[in-house]
């Protein structure tokens, strides 16, 4: 079956509509949908009434199209999990008990497009590259509605490989020999700071979960296309190659959940990398399923009125290929 693309923002991302779940298995749609994953910026939709009911099988199947999907246990998400299954829950769904059965942080609503673009005074929203901190950070997530409101809960994306380009020459000069200091513990507590119940590291946790260092511009490995990279809520400080944090500093970070100024080199640059040239919306239904690449998008989430709608998301982590054991 022939699928139209439609493009969502000029050469970033790709919606594919009326797609079903015996689509998902064909290898030629596969491969026709991995060529517009890396030709679009790494952003690709697909939608149909089918897949509202796409097993965790079938999504583990789809997902890994565009990598491998990652198996390992996820620290301090024990029991956000679909059972048996590497997919985090993501949302305020509860069981007969009222215990939380997704992993849950209270973000701003969009009031209007304006609230799409990076305030700086109030952080919001929180656009960011996942899981920067781990030793080998993954290549990419899926995600997949199960449960959306009727408003609210969309999902931003911005071209990080578009933005880059658009620098001029002294811009990406200053900005190719930095690295950021990323800390899951730093992470974890800077959620927590704003919803109280968001677990933090123990210190067992954190000395096995040590800072790790990217580069603030990372060449895309398959295209060779270079994009900004390495903001995260874990990303505690940008340095040049070989400069360090101390102690001190790590701990401040870390226990306080508190980020070194020098953040401000990459922040200051997101009104920009976050305005309308280089941002998707999308607004979730029940079934949508959306890969993105970690090396050339970033994203945020939105909030909805938790106390009335319900909201479940599956998600799969992607690594690069044959780099499962070693990322775990």
């Amino acid at each position: 079956m022939e699928h139209a693309a439609k493009n969502l923002n000029g050469d970033f991302g790709v919606l594919l509509e009326n797609v079903t779940r015996q689509d998902l298995k064909d290898r030629a749609f596969q491969s026709h949908a991995f060529d517009l994953w890396t030709n679009k910026g790494g952003l690709l939709a697909v939608r149909g009434d089918d897949l509202i009911d796409l097993g965790p099988d079938e999504l583990m199947a789809w997902s890994n199209v565009f990598g491998d999907v990652e198996k390992g246990k996820m620290t301090a998400r024990e029991g956000k999990t679909v059972p048996g299954f590497p997919i985090l829950r993501i949302g305020n769904i509860r069981d007969d008990a009222g215990n939380r059965l997704a992993q849950f942080a209270k973000v701003p609503s969009l009031s209007s497009d304006d609230d799409i673009r990076y305030n700086p005074e109030t952080r919001r929203p929180v656009w960011h590259t996942d899981s920067t901190f781990r030793r080998n950070p993954p290549i990419g997530s899926v995600f997949h509605c199960k449960q959306a409101p009727p408003n609210g809960a969309e999902t931003l994306f911005a071209d990080t490989r578009g933005a880059f380009a658009g620098l001029d020459t002294a811009a990406k000069a200053k900005l190719e020999p930095l690295e950021a200091v990323c800390s899951l513990a730093h992470h974890d507590k800077k959620i927590n700071n704003y919803t109280p119940d968001y677990p933090v590291l123990t210190p067992e946790q954190r000395t096995a979960n040590p800072p790790n260092r990217v580069p603030v511009v990372l060449t895309h490995p398959v295209s060779g296309t270079p994009a900004l990279y390495g903001l995260n809520s874990s990303t505690c400080a940008i340095l040049p190659k070989g400069q360090s944090l101390s102690n001190k500093q790590m701990d401040v970070c870390d226990l306080e959940g508190i980020e070194d100024e020098s953040v401000l080199i990459i922040r200051d640059l997101l009104p920009y990398v976050t305005g309308p040239d280089f941002t998707v919306k999308w607004q979730w239904q029940a079934g949508d399923v959306v890969a993105w690449d970690n090396r050339c998008t970033i994203h945020a989430a939105t909030g909805f009125d938790d106390q009335k709608y319900s909201r479940e998301m599956w998600r799969l982590t992607l690594l690069d290929r044959g780099q499962s054991k070693a990322a775990a």
